[in-house]
């Protein structure tokens, strides 16, 4: 198996090939870009050295330098097999997609649930008091029953959910909310780290979701911290060395991303996604709501329907 100091080296020799291909071509523009994906692998003294020469653009001394060093490394490398180099591209790719789909599920997950915390809080004790005037008025009728069942749904619906509060967040903080979410996201989601670590992902990433619908800035602040310090979680394209396990592997991400913009679509097609896309102007709708809700209690009480 390929330990990760000969992968590095690999792909330090590849990157100095293609920066020696860029210098032939007279390419320079392009040259600095690889040169700043060189840094990450600057504890090893002679490629600080390389990577000065072409920061000051002396390609004269650059290029002997460039060869040295391939030449004093190149038998530090083992033979890696173009085909996994390409599989491995192929699913940290899927991997990018699946993570996006995610985050997209996640946004419109939190959307409906927003406007669900604020329809129970705003609008939930009134439609209790109708449900229960109905109830009473059913009774001893063939629409008894129902009128029940209606009721008690109801009724565990707005008791479980009652006092549940979403954080009010300025513009900025929800521009941040979501930054930091697909950053935390990206580095725990349980769909693409290695097996090993799939159970303290899969709770990792629940609590981070949580956090994420309940508009907790700090909670997920925290996440992101400690994911960027604990730097614990490894993308299992990078733990595969196998041809074979690859391409299950790959198989794997491909049918996560149908299942997953499946999901997309039932929550797209959902009769709440379509109520709540359908208002512009959230406060608005719940003070007419509201009203008319008000307007139909007063009339129960009265007497009339």
């Amino acid at each position: 198996m390929v330990n990760e100091q000969n992968i590095d080296i690999s792909k330090i020799i590849n990157r100095l090939e293609l920066i020696k291909s860029l210098v032939a071509l007279e390419e320079e523009s392009e040259i600095n870009t690889h040169v700043s994906k060189l840094r990450v692998f600057s504890t090893d003294a002679d490629l600080v050295t390389i990577i000065s020469f072409l920061e000051q653009k002396a390609y004269s001394k650059a290029m002997p330098a460039i060869e040295t060093y391939i030449n004093k490394h190149r038998q530090l490398t083992i033979f890696i097999d173009p085909e996994i180099e390409g599989l491995k591209l192929e699913a940290k790719s899927l991997e990018v997609e699946l993570n996006s789909l995610s985050n997209e599920k996640a946004d419109l997950e939190k959307l409906i649930h927003e406007f669900g915390v604020r329809h129970n809080n705003e609008l939930g004790a009134l439609i209790l008091k109708i449900l229960s005037y109905r109830k009473k008025k059913a009774k001893g009728t063939p629409e008894e029953a129902e009128a029940e069942k209606d009721y008690s749904d109801y009724n565990r619906e707005y008791e479980a959910s009652k006092d549940e509060k979403i954080a009010e967040l300025t513009e900025e903080e929800l521009k941040e909310l979501k930054q930091k979410y697909r950053r935390a996201s990206k580095l725990c989601h349980p769909d693409v780290v290695s097996d090993d670590q799939k159970e303290l992902a899969d709770k990792l990433f629940a609590e981070l979701n949580d956090a994420y619908e309940r508009n907790d800035l700090q909670r997920v602040r925290e996440i992101l911290e400690n994911l960027g310090k604990g730097n614990f979680f490894v993308s299992k394209s990078d733990t595969i060395s196998e041809k074979q396990l690859m391409k299950a592997e790959i198989e794997k991400l491909r049918l996560r991303i149908k299942d997953l913009k499946k999901q997309i679509e039932e929550i797209k097609e959902s009769e709440a996604f379509k109520t709540v896309s359908n208002i512009s102007d959230w406060d608005n709708y719940f003070k007419q709501a509201k009203e008319k809700l008000a307007e139909q209690v007063k009339g129960l009480e009265n007497g009339r329907e």
